[in-house]
């Protein structure tokens, strides 16, 4: 009888362990938002880098979703191609909204390379040490969008 029941409780302790490693939190949903417009945006990919930052985006320094489209339009003619390097990624989830809408921010070192005529060149982020930013999201659908930035 002991047996069984010390069988049963490792059963469900391994269930609920097996759950919580399969099940993403909505900080693992953020982190693979922040990964998948990192990926689009070194492909070059605008509509899927698109998809990732919100139409109401407006950042601390009065940059616009339009002036954002303008610049990622001119880096891509620009250069060959993008590497970007993220150190110190720090994920919170802010609040909920009547909506339901769920909003998070992240704090995180920023370095944008890129390769301009065969030359390595440094578009964003300090020699030594990365920029920080911190970007607030909020989620659509299946995913999170940027909708504010300080850099």
């Amino acid at each position: 009888m002991k047996k069984k029941i010390i069988l049963i409780v490792i059963a469900i302790i391994i269930a609920i362990f097996i759950l919580k490693t399969l099940i993403p939190t909505e900080k693992d949903r953020v982190k693979k938002s922040i990964e998948s417009l990192k990926s689009a945006a070194e492909k070059e990919d605008k509509i899927e880098t698109l998809k990732y930052i919100d139409e109401t985006y407006k950042d601390r320094n009065n940059m616009t979703y339009e002036q954002l489209i303008m610049i990622i339009d001119d880096l891509s003619a620009q250069v060959d191609s993008i590497k970007i390097s993220i150190s110190s990624l720090k994920i919170n989830i802010d609040s909920t909204d009547a909506q339901n809408t769920i909003f998070a921010s992240c704090s995180l070192g920023l370095k944008i390379f890129a390769r301009q005529a065969g030359d390595r060149v440094l578009v964003f982020g300090g020699i030594i040490k990365p920029a920080p930013v911190r970007a607030y999201f909020k989620k659509c659908e299946d995913h999170y969008k940027v909708y504010s930035a300080e850099y």
